[in-house]
């Protein structure tokens, strides 16, 4: 058969970028897994990092707070391919305070076991998972010490979700991906508040199917390194890391159950190995099985990573795409169904790496802040980026600007995070000791205007001045308006986060002829960040 490997396109009309968020050197140690802290609960907004030797970590602002969030290295096997591999917080967190962990475990065999355990917070003023609240809750044997899978969710009813890999590199050589009859190669639905230590929810597909564990709500999966729901639709986006030739992506609609994504017989659209005798899929053309919506071949990168549908607000054009990536090449795709070509249209993003001079080595995961924002853990250094858009500040209308007078020019020389209020302007060549007011609006404009042009339109509810100030003997304009206080502060349906809006200043030109002695900087615009 032809091997149908989709060539991405190269790039698309927005271009990315990766903000580093958590610099290197502060500890953090090949992290797996990230997500912040649910709202309303102890650290909210907090991000949690673990590692896969089996520390989990708290990154408060962009520090990574000393005594660790839970310790779970006496517990988890690191020797191989094989650690802790995800958390999940339980949808009721604010309220129990109960953690998830999925870990690799030595069976005192040539394998692992993979275990899905419990913790509860220990109560105190500090986000801290309890050591004596260690909870086992599932245990899935393993042949080898590899594809364990690695992401733990909870889907729209509440449920726990788990996708597990077939448990041994090299083929799947003892036919578990397609033998439903056991846990590895699925993934599984289970009620982890029904009954002790789980119950099996009564609407899983294969519950009193003879060959089936009622656990499975899908298989034929050969290693899912990561995977999510998006949170808007319920839909489930995989990925799932190839053997030779071809890494996937697979996509569940939203309600659908009891899907075999065909490995082994199946690697991506590719035959890869006969059908396993007594096992479910009979050829690698058997109509029952779910190919992927997206290939790549190993010319593109070594190991995919998933990946979430983009729900943020700093970029919305990727709204409701999946963003995913590769562990080697570090490239990003998005996809998504394109309902008029009833296919999904999938595009390579271009991503430059900030700040200057750093780079993303190796991704391990995909997580999510707690603005909906994707966080990017890099695995070789414990950098944690996050993904925004490219110009996070342009210069607008500049063909008309200041075409008299003094011509000045407004720079944000600050960051655009509202939640740091750094935001911090200024404006160059303006005439000594002038007083400078700057202003805001959402759109752009082309008003000539005294000396000047005025470049920032008011939208339905007018211009808001931001800031009076007045100029140094150098003709130096700084403006550092408050986010949390002051006219800035009452624009906030205006300045937001994942808002775009556009700055300008108007000020005193005494070198302009009488009547006309008021002239405006260039102009701005800014998306905000968290």
């Amino acid at each position: 058969l032809l091997l149908l490997l989709a060539a991405p396109a190269r790039t698309q009309g927005v271009t990315l970028s990766l903000e580093r968020i958590v610099a290197p050197g502060q500890g953090i140690l090949q992290p797996v897994d990230v997500h912040a802290i649910p709202a309303g609960a102890i650290g909210a907004g907090d991000l949690v990092v673990a590692e896969r030797q089996g520390l989990i970590k708290v990154v408060e602002d962009g520090v990574v707070r000393a005594e660790p969030y839970a310790d779970l290295s006496g517990l988890v096997e690191t020797q191989g391919d094989v650690g802790l591999r995800a958390l999940q917080f339980h949808p009721d967190h604010a309220v129990n305070g109960e953690v998830f962990v999925w870990y690799d475990a030595d069976n005192g065999t040539s394998g692992v076991d993979g275990v899905l355990a419990r913790m509860t917070l220990d109560g105190g003023p500090i986000p801290r998972l309890d050591a004596a609240s260690y909870e086992e809750v599932l245990r899935v044997p393993q042949d080898g010490r590899s594809h364990g899978g690695g992401a733990i969710h909870f889907d729209p009813t509440g449920m726990l979700c788990l996708a597990i890999g077939d448990g041994h590199p090299g083929g799947d050589p003892n036919c578990r991906a397609q033998d439903p009859s056991n846990l590895l190669g699925t993934m599984i639905r289970i009620d982890v508040d029904g009954g002790t230590p789980y119950a099996i929810p009564p609407d899983n597909p294969f519950v009193g199917v003879a060959g089936y564990a009622p656990e499975v709500l899908h298989f034929g999966l050969r290693h899912p390194w990561k995977w999510s729901f998006d949170r808007f639709t319920g839909s489930t986006w995989i990925a799932d890391v190839g053997e030779f030739v071809a890494e996937e992506v697979n996509h569940v609609p939203p309600g659908v159950k009891g899907l075999n994504f065909g490995w082994s017989v199946l690697e991506g659209t590719d035959c890869f190995a006969a059908p396993c005798p007594g096992g479910i899929a009979t050829s690698c053309l058997d109509g029952t099985l779910t190919p992927p919506v997206f290939e790549y071949g190993h010319s593109f990168g070594c190991s995919v990573t998933g990946g979430a549908v983009y729900r943020g607000s700093l970029i919305p054009e990727l709204a409701g795409r999946y963003v995913f990536t590769d562990f080697c090449s570090k490239r990003i795709w998005t996809t998504a169904y394109d309902p008029q070509t009833q296919g999904y249209s999938t595009v390579e993003h271009t991503v430059n790496v900030y700040p200057s001079g750093s780079f993303l080595v190796l991704a391990a995961s995909v997580g999510m802040d707690a603005h909906g924002e994707l966080l990017f853990p890099d695995y070789t250094d414990g950098e944690i980026y996050r993904l925004a858009p490219r110009l996070a500040v342009a210069q607008v209308c500049t063909g008309a600007v200041n075409n008299t007078g003094a011509r000045a020019s407004l720079n944000l020389v600050g960051g655009t995070s509202l939640g740091q209020s750094t935001l911090r302007f200024q404006v160059t060549n303006v005439p000594p000791f002038a007083l400078g007011v700057l202003f805001v609006g959402p759109e752009v404009a082309s008003v000539p205007l005294g000396n000047g042009t005025l470049c920032v339109g008011p939208g339905a509810n007018g211009l808001v001045r931001v800031e009076y100030s007045v100029s140094s003997a150098t003709g130096l304009l700084l403006h550092e308006p408050s986010v949390a206080t002051g006219p800035l502060a009452m624009t906030m349906g205006l300045v937001n986060i994942g808002t775009t809006s556009y700055f300008q200043t108007w000020y005193r030109d005494i070198n302009g002829p009488l009547g006309q002695n008021t002239n405006l900087s260039s102009a701005i615009s800014v998306r905000f960040r968290p």
